[in-house]
């Protein structure tokens, strides 16, 4: 009984750190962009991210513990960084008189390469402990798998499903 009661309250702490890094990014992005829409869009990334590391954890039969929510909390701002890489250069570029959805087709094709080269550094970094090698590394191999399965389906997500909504609610 006693495990079980420290572990739920990990598990509520967890997720009122999870809740107040979820309203600090999304206050970030605001004051980012100046507007709402494209704060939400980019942090609607998230939930569908998730889908990844939970899909990646249950895959590799790891269990949802501490380290694991560590992960889904790191990925919130692995997440939106990539959106905001996307978003501002499109912003950048519909300042200069761009059809919003040719500058999301431009901001696409120019951060094509950033995006993916960060999301692979960072996959590449956690791979070795995402496979146990080293000494600790089994404590914090949960947080890997969950930051690695998520970040996978985020860059996909990023690169359509951000654009798409973005263009959808433009025109």
């Amino acid at each position: 009984g006693g495990q079980y009661e420290s572990q739920q309250s990990s598990f509520n702490s967890m997720m009122l750190v999870l809740s107040v890094a979820i309203l600090l990014v999304f206050g970030v992005l605001v004051a980012q962009f100046r507007r709402f829409v494209p704060a939400l869009i980019i942090l609607s990334a998230a939930p569908l991210s998730l889908v990844g590391a939970f899909g990646l954890l249950l895959l590799t039969g790891t269990p949802l513990n501490v380290s694991s929510m560590m992960g889904l909390i790191l990925l919130i701002g692995l997440i939106v960084k990539n959106g905001i890489i996307l978003v501002d250069y499109a912003h950048i570029v519909t300042d200069r008189g761009v059809d919003v959805v040719d500058a999301l087709i431009e901001a696409g094709t120019v951060r094509l390469r950033p995006i993916l080269m960060t999301t692979l550094c960072t996959l590449f970094g956690l791979l070795p402990l995402a496979l146990g090698l080293g000494p600790g590394a089994e404590m914090q191999k949960p947080l890997a798998i969950a930051v690695i399965g998520g970040l996978s389906v985020s860059t996909v997500v990023t690169l359509v499903f951000v654009p798409t909504a973005l263009a959808l609610l433009a025109g």
